[in-house]
């Protein structure tokens, strides 16, 4: 893997990834954003070893958004990348993966790595925890809240709860979570509000439509956070209803609230990534021989 990376800046946490990645001595151009010092990418010229996309990712026919608006990963950039470059992002449409896979370049959808979603739990974590503070006219300690779903996001928010004083109660679906959470020594429930005591205030972190009209008329919670990603946690019907005004979907929050942390755990996934194709790129040419 060489040292030449392009940066298409997709919010604060791709300038920050820019800056990191010149402190390792890479040499780096951004792309679709201005960063004071770095200089700008032009797709007609020469392919960069490693492209790396927005968090939000590229889209069908190359397509992605970033700070400066839509911008083209083409054909004929690709071409541009020789054989074993990367190209990165947070996701990768099909036809895009289909195309650097025929020129060689191989894909890497970080979203998609264990090593990221562990890593960006924690100031996703952080942020909701910011977001919450003061909504209901109370602090944290000694209060009670509702956690949906104990997955990565949703455990480490319920610990880090639970460090500030907090009383957590854990709605999950899975058994084996259930379990989990329990061991943890939190109080576990079936994904049911039926079951839920009074609280201040209901983390979602599935992103499933979970969030029915059931829960806002049996909680006097007096707000919903939704962690989840896109379509979100809250029913379809609910929308444009007048539960809206006790619900808050928050998305992106590690790249609003740490972008410094963010672009890092962006580069700590993709090395190890880097790590796995140089290691499989080697052992083939050992079998080659």
């Amino acid at each position: 893997m060489g040292r030449r990376v392009v940066v298409a800046g997709g919010d604060a946490r791709d300038a920050w990834l820019c800056r990191f990645l010149i402190d390792q001595q890479y040499e780096v151009q951004s792309w679709g954003m201005t960063v004071a010092g770095v200089e700008l990418f032009d797709p007609e010229r020469s392919g960069p070893e490693l492209l790396i996309g927005p968090m939000t990712g590229i889209s069908s026919g190359g397509r992605m958004q970033t700070l400066q608006g839509s911008l083209t990963v083409s054909q004929r950039l690709l071409e541009r990348m020789h054989p074993g470059a990367l190209l990165a992002a947070g996701l990768i449409a099909p036809d895009v993966k289909q195309w650097a896979s025929n020129l060689g370049v191989v894909t890497v959808e970080y979203r998609m790595q264990p090593t990221f979603m562990w890593l960006n739990a924690v100031p996703t974590a952080e942020g909701a925890l910011r977001a919450a503070l003061g909504r209901s006219g109370f602090t944290v300690y000694h209060r009670p809240f509702a956690v949906l779903g104990f997955g990565r996001v949703g455990s480490v928010l319920a610990l880090r709860l639970q460090s500030y004083g907090a009383h957590v109660e854990i709605f999950e679906r899975s058994m084996e979570r259930r379990a989990m959470a329990s061991a943890y020594g939190f109080m576990v429930h079936p994904l049911e509000p039926r079951w839920c005591p009074p609280v201040d205030g209901v983390f979602n972190t599935i992103p499933h439509p979970v969030l029915t009209e059931e829960w806002f008329e049996l909680l006097d919670a007096a707000w919903f956070i939704d962690l989840a990603s896109k379509p979100g946690g809250l029913a379809f019907d609910l929308s444009n209803t007048e539960h809206g005004t006790r619900y808050e979907s928050i998305l992106g929050i590690p790249g609003q609230v740490a972008p410094r942390r963010a672009a890092e755990i962006i580069w700590e996934t993709l090395s190890v990534a880097i790590a796995e194709h140089r290691l499989g790129s080697s052992v083939m040419e050992r079998r080659s021989l």
